[in-house]
């Protein structure tokens, strides 16, 4: 994918927006809606990385989708402002929840969806960072709609995708959570 970036990139192609991505694709004869929310998310994770680092952990929140709970196993009860982890160890969720932990993060959240993450976020001003987990056309969405009201988001795409039983690199988003801290390693 870096080397179609940086092909559309040599050819001066707008590459601010997902509407200008597609353009730019369509030009050199690429056409896939995936491949478009490949390419803005990577784009916009470069470019707020750095906000992202400066923004401190107690104005961070981390999204996780309900997605990687274990639905077997999963102890998880739903509530308003998504599933509340009761740290069974049937899925990765715990794993990255007890690291953001750690590292002083407050606001974490395993939500069903994307509208459940613009409406916490309405509702906690003290939020001015997002990491959101999830797969790309969720990912691409969200960032869209968080880039127009200054939010500083990153995002860690799902490794396998689906609905149920899907896997995220975990070491990835340790390491994105970890971001400004001095601890990047």
């Amino acid at each position: 994918m870096l080397e179609l970036i940086a092909r559309l990139m040599a050819l001066g192609a707008d590459l601010s927006s997902k509407t200008a991505i597609k353009k730019a694709l369509a030009f050199i004869g690429e056409d896939a809606d995936e491949l478009v929310d490949q390419i803005y998310v990577s784009i916009k994770n470069n470019a707020l990385k750095s906000d992202f680092a400066r923004t401190p952990v107690a104005e961070r929140a981390l999204f996780l989708p309900q997605c990687l709970r274990d639905p077997e196993n999963c102890k998880a009860k739903l509530t308003e402002i998504g599933y509340i982890c009761e740290r069974c160890g049937s899925c990765s969720i715990s794993e990255i929840i007890e690291d953001a932990e750690r590292l002083g993060y407050k606001h974490i959240y395993i939500v069903p969806g994307g509208s459940m993450v613009i409406k916490i976020l309405k509702n906690n001003s003290g939020i001015k960072a997002a990491l959101g987990v999830a797969c790309y056309p969720e990912l691409s969405e969200a960032i869209e709609r968080l880039s127009t009201v200054g939010f500083h988001t990153l995002a860690v795409p799902l490794l396998k995708t689906g609905c149920v039983n899907t896997e995220v690199d975990v070491w990835k988003v340790k390491q994105l959570l970890r971001l400004g801290l001095g601890n990047e390693g």
